[in-house]
This record gives C-alpha cells, sequence and structure tokens, in this order.
C-alpha cells in the first residue's frame, strides 16, 4: 500500500474547471440545440455527461468534444459575437474558495 507522505505545499491548492453555463447555453442555442438530448447529440457524449458538466463536473474530453463541436458551427457563432474557446466556455476556479464560500 503506498502513502502520499508529502508535505502540503502552497502549489498543491485544489484548484477545478467549470463550464460557464451561460456561455454554454448560449452558445448551442445559437446552432439550434436547446435541450439536454440535442445538446449532447451535438457535443457527442451522453445526456448525464451534460448535465454532470452544468453541474461542476468537467473533464477533459468533454472539454474537447465541446469546444470542437461548436467550432463546426463557428461562422454562426461568431455572426452573434460568440467565440467557441475554451476560455469563453470553460473557467479556472479556486474549489477551496469555493467550499468555504458555501460554508460562510
Amino acid at each position: 500500500m503506498s502513502r502520499d507522505t508529502r508535505v502540503p505545499q502552497a502549489w498543491d491548492a485544489q484548484a477545478s474547471i467549470r463550464l460557464r453555463v451561460e456561455k454554454f447555453e448560449l452558445m448551442t442555442r445559437v446552432v439550434g440545440a436547446t435541450s439536454i438530448v440535442e445538446r449532447s447529440d451535438l457535443i457527442g457524449v451522453h445526456a448525464k455527461t451534460i448535465r454532470r458538466a452544468m453541474d461542476g463536473i468537467v473533464g477533459e474530453v468533454f472539454m474537447a468534444k465541446t469546444v470542437l463541436a461548436l467550432r463546426r458551427h463557428e461562422s454562426e457563432l461568431r455572426a452573434c459575437g460568440l467565440t467557441p474557446s475554451l476560455d469563453e466556455l470553460f473557467e479556472v476556479v479556486d474549489a477551496e474558495a469555493e467550499i468555504e464560500g458555501v460554508a460562510a
């Protein structure tokens, strides 16, 4: 059995990736996907994956598939002033600060 005996360092802070739900919903609506099922078909993932992402559980495969799927509709999105990119759709958040904010 392995044990992690490292002393926690400042760079060990918990961070996570969050879907920018409002931007995601807007972009998918622009390309005609308004329901969870339509969004899952657009991106190529299970509907459960969309729900989880909207609840804050995001994986790198979901991120890549989302950006690629929306880039296929880039001209439609750009016409509305939207850019299908990682920076526009996802954000890095401090998980520890989020937990403290909920507890306060």
